[in-house]
C-alpha cells in the first residue's frame, strides 16, 4: 500500500517538474518576459506574497467560502427535511436548481455589481452561493440516499439504536459529504476570486489580480494562481485521508 502511494506521489511530482521545465523552455523560446515571466520571477513573486500581509487574504478567502458552504449545507438539509416530512413534489425544486445552474455567474456578477454597488461586499457571497449551492444540494441528496436494505439491517442488529447509526449510518453519509465539501471548496475558490475581480472588491485577491493585470505584472498573477491551486490540493489530500479513515471504520 505504501509503495503504491509513493509511486503515485513520485509520478505526480515528476509531472509537475516536467510542466515547469516545459514552461521555462516556452518562455525562453518566446523572449517575452512580460506575458510569459520566467520561473525565477514567479518564485520571487510567490515568496513576496507569502512574506507580506497579502497572504492573510487567503485566510479571508477561505473564511468567505466557509460561510457559503455552511449556509449551502444548512439550506440543503432543510429542503431535504421538508421533503421527508411533508412529501412535497421535487418538481418544485428541480426547475429552480436548473435555473441557478444555468445562470452564467459572470453576467450575474456584473448585474449585481450595478444593482448593489453601494453594498458590493456581499456580491461575491451571492455569486459563490449560486454556483456552489446546487453542488452541495446534490451532494447532500446523495449522502442521505443510503440503501434502504442497510437501514433495515441496522434495525435488526443488537445494541442501542443510536450507537448503530453513529457507527454505520453516519460514516456512510459522511463519505460522500466530504467529496461534496471538496467540490464546494474548489468551485468556491474559483468563483469567489472571479467575483472579487469583477467587483474590484477592496482588500481582496480579486482586486490584487486586477491591479497586477493593469500593471502587466503577470508573475504576480501566476504566483496567486499557484497559491490557490496549492490550497485546493491541500484540502484534497486532507479530505481523501479523512475519507479513507471513514471507509475503514465502516
Amino acid at each position: 500500500m505504501k509503495n503504491s502511494t509513493y509511486k503515485h506521489i513520485g509520478l505526480s511530482v515528476s509531472v509537475v517538474i516536467l510542466l515547469i521545465v516545459l514552461y521555462q523552455l516556452f518562455t525562453i523560446a518566446n523572449h517575452d518576459d512580460i506575458f510569459f515571466p520566467g520561473v525565477n520571477d514567479i518564485i520571487v513573486s510567490l515568496f513576496h506574497i507569502i512574506g507580506s500581509s497579502d497572504a492573510l487574504l487567503l485566510l479571508s478567502l477561505l473564511g468567505k467560502i466557509s460561510i457559503v458552504l455552511v449556509v449551502s449545507f444548512l439550506i440543503s438539509i432543510l429542503i431535504h427535511f421538508i421533503n421527508y416530512v411533508f412529501k412535497y413534489n421535487v418538481d418544485i425544486v428541480n426547475p429552480i436548481m436548473f435555473i441557478i445552474k444555468a445562470c452564467p455567474f459572470a453576467i450575474v456578477s456584473v448585474y449585481l455589481y450595478v444593482l448593489l454597488f453601494k453594498n458590493k461586499e456581499i456580491i461575491p457571497y451571492i455569486v459563490c452561493f449560486l454556483v456552489v449551492f446546487p453542488v452541495i444540494y446534490e451532494g447532500v441528496k446523495q449522502a442521505l440516499n443510503i440503501d434502504k436494505d442497510i437501514i433495515s439491517e441496522l434495525s435488526l442488529l443488537p445494541g442501542r439504536g443510536y450507537m448503530k447509526y453513529t457507527r454505520i449510518y453516519i460514516p456512510l453519509a459522511l463519505s460522500p459529504m466530504l467529496v461534496t465539501f471538496l467540490q464546494g471548496i474548489s468551485l468556491g475558490v474559483k468563483v469567489m476570486v472571479m467575483a472579487e475581480y469583477i467587483c474590484s472588491l477592496p482588500k481582496s485577491i480579486g482586486l490584487i489580480i486586477n491591479d497586477a493585470k493593469l500593471e502587466l505584472d503577470f508573475s504576480t498573477i501566476l504566483a496567486w494562481l499557484i497559491l490557490l491551486v496549492l490550497i485546493i490540493i491541500i484540502f484534497d489530500i486532507l479530505i481523501n485521508v479523512l475519507k479513507r479513515k471513514l471507509d475503514r471504520s465502516i
